[in-house]
């Protein structure tokens, strides 16, 4: 079967990337046109073509400058015209091509060179941007320029790490870890995800494994 946007929210649509079930790229569904979400590794550019034949793309937005959520981002902006954003501390990260934001050593050296292909970016966000009628929220400690997009309206939260639910029912999590190598500031990065429990999120939306619906799930998961 052909690779397939999914609608799991109003105007909020979700692609499986590879690894699937792991990894994901998020399109928004903006007045002005699509954002899409994160990129994955350099190998999903084939992928992304195919999820977004057919979209009218305005905008990339990235949740943070690792190698396999910006890996084909710079494809992607080339492809599609589409400017780039980012967390305005992890712009001059990627553009430079230091992107070994890891505590861990395991994790600069697999993830730090996969995003090989840099390009500008075009916009620096900071908390209380807009993107794509989400606000902007500077969650750092996963990297310096770690990003979630929030819509109040209807608690939808988009995440780009975190612990990864890997059930098929988003109200019935089962957690896989991540390794707090991958983090930056690990105490940094625990502090985001409790200021991210704490809004309540009625669904969240993650770059890796599948959407959560269970706000007190999710909080037990992030120590909150």
């Amino acid at each position: 079967m052909a690779a397939r946007l999914r609608e799991i929210a109003d105007r909020v649509h979700l692609g499986a990337l590879a690894p699937a079930g792991l990894l994901q790229t998020v399109l928004l569904e903006g007045p002005d046109g699509d954002v899409v979400v994160d990129a994955g590794f350099p190998w999903s550019a084939r992928r992304l073509a195919t999820l977004l034949r057919g979209r009218h793309v305005v905008e990339h937005a990235v949740t943070h400058a690792h190698g396999d959520h910006v890996g084909a981002s710079a494809w992607l902006c080339r492809q599609t015209g589409a400017p780039l954003a980012m967390g305005a501390a992890d712009a001059p990260l990627f553009e430079s091509g230091r992107i070994d934001t890891h505590s861990g050593a395991a994790g600069r050296l697999v993830l730090g060179g996969l995003a090989r292909e840099r390009r500008p970016v075009d916009r620096r966000l900071v908390e209380g941007d807009r993107v794509a009628g989400f606000e902007v929220l500077a969650v750092p400690g996963h990297s310096p320029g770690t990003l979630a997009l929030w819509r109040a309206a209807d608690g939808v939260l988009v995440v780009g790490d975190g612990p990864v639910n890997v059930s098929s029912d988003p109200t019935s999590p089962r957690w896989l870890p991540l390794p707090r190598g991958l983090h930056d500031d690990p105490a940094v990065a625990d502090a985001s995800r409790r200021r991210l429990a704490a809004l309540r999120p009625a669904l969240v939306v993650a770059l890796h494994g599948r959407p959560v619906a269970s706000p007190d799930a999710w909080a037990r998961a992030v120590g909150a």
